[in-house]
Formats: C-alpha cells, structure tokens, sequence
C-alpha cells in the first residue's frame, strides 16, 4: 500500500486499527471514490455502541491524500453522527500536517454519553 508506516503508527496510538471488519470496507471504497483503507475504533457503554471509522485514500487525478472521518451510532437506526473529510495535496504532505488533519476532523471525547434523567426537570 501506498501509505507510510508512520501514518499506521500514528492511528494506532489513537486507538485506530485495521481490523477483519475494515477489509470490506476498503475493498468496496464504500467512502470514497479511490482506493482507501479504512482503519476503525469501537466505544460501547450505556446499552450502546459507536463506532468510527478512519479511511485513508490516494485521490491520483487531483495528487492529494483525503482522510476521511466518518462515526455511526449502530445502536440506533440512522445513526450517522459525523461524516466529514480533508484532504492534503501530495506536494504539501508530511506527517505533522496528517495529524493536523486528524485533529480537525475527530472529536475529542468519547461519543458516548452517560444517561441522563431528564424527568427530574419540572
């Protein structure tokens, strides 16, 4: 694959990794239009689960990386979170400016919250 080892090492330190799961993911380029790999992140908690799903891609045509960021309540039906992306122009790239991008694009925090009653309101 295209991708350096670092940008692994980097997603592996924020708890991303490719998994069995992912593989289909990155053979279909379910989220994006070129070839990707995906690489994913459960949290469970409170009768839930979420899930966030990082794709890495080579756009060639437009000589640039996109990183994508997409995050799915699976617990729920429609429960698309954020679905958002960034690229960096292949001329421009290095490692400080993926996690720049990494930063931007992945909330901080855990996605889920803990249950709250609001019946105590009125």
């Amino acid at each position: 694959m295209f991708f350096q080892q670092s940008m692994k090492k980097i997603l592996a330190e924020r708890g991303y990794r490719h998994s069995a799961n992912d593989e289909e993911v990155t053979q279909h380029g379910d989220y994006a239009r070129n070839i990707q790999y995906a690489f994913s992140k459960e949290f469970t908690g409170h009768g839930e689960k979420v899930v966030d799903i990082v794709f890495l891609s080579a756009d060639m045509n437009a000589e640039k990386i996109v990183i994508g960021f997409f995050r799915e309540n699976v617990s729920i039906e429609n429960g698309v979170l954020v679905n958002t992306d960034a690229s960096i122009p292949l001329a421009k790239f290095s490692l400080e400016e993926f996690e720049k991008q990494l930063d931007r694009l992945i909330p901080k925090g855990s996605p889920i919250q803990g249950h709250r009653d609001d019946s105590d309101i009125f």
